[in-house]
């Protein structure tokens, strides 16, 4: 194995709830990231899906420094960046970027689109002008903007458009990590095709390493060497991307992955859906145990008293980790301890598990 480009070590962070008033001193905590260790090895990606609110972008600024930690350490190539100042973090910013989920507002509107790409350069005393607006022009074209449109303002172009700004920006000094958060959700269709393709073909034009976050299983299968799945702040289950959706070990994963849609209608109508009980535990106070016992169809006393490890299953290999006391098997159906729908006798009423 060669030295991860990126590692988090028990990462841990959390943020206060404040009291309503003059004083608005904190009352409780949420916890939006708890104890998750991963690796992301060079010229990878790593995709990292889970519901709404299970602690993804929260993750994703940790890894950037946009969020101090509360515990834990981000180490970035062998050097640990947990704590280092605004000054120091200047450098290891032109090694780490990232490409935010919205990209109307990710971009000042107020600036011209040329600025904004150059700002990089700008900041880190890269070139002259000249240079730094012919560099800016050639970024425009290889993410497939006119290079004439230099002085348009971001209003003048379409949700695609701007996500490519975004990206032209991020790449501007030729970072090693770039971290995508939901960087397609907010596009049409149609645009995040366009859009994943040009991310996948910067990646091997420039050597990136990737951070792909998404709650949409199937644009993380499309991008992704590897995959980790979140659930209330933690890592439950990490995997190859072609085991995770062959050989899903946790009852969670089973569960998101019966949600994905299929195109063949047939197939769609006679497909068993598994729909979870309950509602999501608040993060305020989140279930003592295994996170996910109160909505598992196979928890056991166990599963509320001890919080499962992140450690391969029984048969697996070291690169499939699961935190489950009670891990599927090979052949196991979900659906046998819990109740299931077929996808025709799914309504809008019904509590869906999202993918």
């Amino acid at each position: 194995m060669t030295t991860p480009l990126l590692a988090l070590e028990h990462v841990t962070k959390t943020f206060p709830v404040r009291r309503a008033g003059v004083l608005r001193r904190p009352v409780d905590h949420v916890h939006a990231v708890v104890d998750v260790s991963l690796e992301v090895q060079p010229g990878e990606t790593l995709g990292l899906v889970g519901e709404t609110g299970c602690g993804k972008s929260t993750l994703a600024r940790c890894i950037t420094r946009l969020h101090d930690v509360d515990s834990g350490r981000v180490v970035l190539d062998g050097e640990d960046i947990t704590h280092h100042s605004r000054a120091r973090m200047r450098g290891v910013r032109r090694d780490v970027q990232m490409v935010f989920q919205d990209p109307y507002g990710s971009l000042n509107p107020r600036r011209r689109v040329g600025s904004i790409i150059g700002d990089p350069f700008v900041i880190h005393d890269v070139g002259t002008p000249a240079e730094r607006k012919r560099s800016v022009q050639e970024l425009m074209e290889r993410v497939g903007l006119n290079p004439e449109h230099y002085n348009r303002f971001p209003a003048e172009f379409s949700g695609g458009q701007r996500q490519r700004i975004g990206v032209a920006r991020a790449l501007a000094l030729r970072p090693r990590l770039l971290v995508c958060d939901e960087p397609v959700s907010a596009l049409d269709v149609s645009i995040q095709a366009q859009v994943l393709n040009l991310l996948l073909d910067l990646q091997d034009e420039f050597g990136l390493t990737c951070v792909f976050i998404s709650h949409d299983l199937s644009v993380v299968r499309h991008v992704s060497d590897r995959i980790a799945v979140m659930y209330l702040g933690r890592v439950v289950e990490v995997a190859p991307a072609a085991e995770l959706f062959t050989r899903p070990r946790h009852p969670y994963t089973r569960a998101l992955l019966s949600a994905l849609p299929v195109a063949d209608p047939d197939v769609s109508d006679s497909r068993r859906r598994i729909v979870l009980a309950g509602d999501l535990p608040t993060p305020i106070d989140p279930p003592s145990g295994c996170a996910f016992h109160t909505r598992c169809p196979r928890a056991r006393e166990d599963c509320a008293a001890t919080v499962p490890p992140l450690d391969p299953a029984p048969g697996d290999r070291r690169d499939h980790r699961t935190a489950c006391l009670h891990p599927l098997a090979d052949g196991d159906d979900l659906g046998a301890d819990h109740p299931v729908v077929a996808d025709s006798e799914i309504t809008a009423t019904d509590e869906e598990v999202p993918a």
